[in-house]
């Protein structure tokens, strides 16, 4: 996911806010489930510790990193960009939340203040979930214009955990699913919990969200009958 290295004379002395996973708030939150999305902690064979989070889009990444007090660079990788910080005690926090290296088949949801719920869950989206609308029955008189999310993960025990907390929120339904070809499940919703997930994401003060997803929701609901 992500490289490892560092050069041995560095010219700028890297700083972040060590505490910052030790204490929930709503962008501590949103960053940890975007770790468990599309990020990793690793401990080398010669014992350091490393953090990363990966993104295709560099102004989230720098959000994140402005909201950790970072002054990592954020490195250019496959297409991505890569934040990525050298911490054992971050790494530590991290694991006493309930990540894991290599976390990606074993993942489990951790235990979230039910506050902070919906900021876990957008970050967890704006990493491994997806948004799409349009029309479907083209070929009728009247096409539908429906709304479809969805979760994706390598482990299945995730989705599931967060299946039981979205019913929490009174998300009933939802349908987890094995994706053909690929060592992952999906988690889907339909139109009217997708709405119902959009207002549990969104609702409320946040700094962190990614806009492109966000404005798919704001056009269905512009255009919807």
């Amino acid at each position: 996911l992500f490289c490892i290295g560092y050069n041995t004379v560095m010219s700028t002395q890297r700083k972040f806010n060590k505490k910052f996973f030790k204490k929930w708030s709503s962008d501590m939150a949103y960053i940890l489930g975007f770790l468990f999305a599309d990020g990793n902690i690793i401990k080398t064979k010669r014992g350091t510790h490393f953090v990363g989070w990966y993104s295709s889009d560099f102004e989230l990444i720098g959000s994140m990193a402005q909201s950790m007090s970072s002054n990592h660079k954020i490195s250019k990788r496959s297409g991505g960009y890569v934040l990525q910080i050298g911490s054992k005690e971050l790494f530590n926090d991290l694991v006493t939340l309930g990540l894991t290296p290599n976390k990606a088949r074993r993942m489990q949801l951790p235990k979230i203040p039910q506050k902070y719920v919906g900021h876990f869950i957008r970050g967890y989206f704006d990493g491994d979930g997806n948004v799409w609308s349009g029309y479907v029955n083209k070929d009728r008189e009247n096409p539908t214009y429906i709304l479809s999310t969805s979760f994706t993960s390598a482990s299945r025990n995730f989705l599931q955990g967060l299946k039981n907390l979205l019913e929490k929120e009174n998300l009933i339904g939802g349908c987890i699913y094995d994706i053909k070809g690929k060592k992952c499940s999906r988690l889907q919703y339909g139109a009217v919990n997708a709405l119902k997930l959009f207002k549990i994401m969104y609702n409320g003060t946040h700094s962190l969200f990614l806009a492109r997803k966000k404005a798919v929701f704001d056009k269905f609901i512009k255009m919807r009958p």
